[in-house]
C-alpha cells in the first residue's frame, strides 16, 4: 500500500474523529468536564490533520 494513500486514509479517520468530538462537545446536555475534553480532542485532531495534509502536499501521490 502506498504511504501517501495510507496518510490520506489516516487523515480521513482523524477528520471523522474530530467531527464526532466537535459535535458532541457542543452538546449542552453533557457535563462541562466531558465537553471540555471532547473540544480539546477536536482541537488536537485539527492540528493533526493540518500536519498530515502538509506532509501529503510535500509528497504527492504521483
Amino acid at each position: 500500500m502506498n504511504s501517501s494513500l495510507l496518510l490520506l486514509i489516516t487523515t480521513g479517520l482523524i477528520i471523522l474523529i474530530g467531527t464526532f468530538c466537535l459535535v458532541f462537545g457542543m452538546d449542552k446536555n453533557r457535563p462541562a468536564k466531558t465537553r471540555k475534553y471532547l473540544l480539546y480532542t477536536a482541537l488536537i485532531c485539527v492540528f493533526l490533520v493540518w500536519g498530515l495534509i502538509t506532509v501529503i502536499m510535500l509528497q504527492p501521490l504521483g
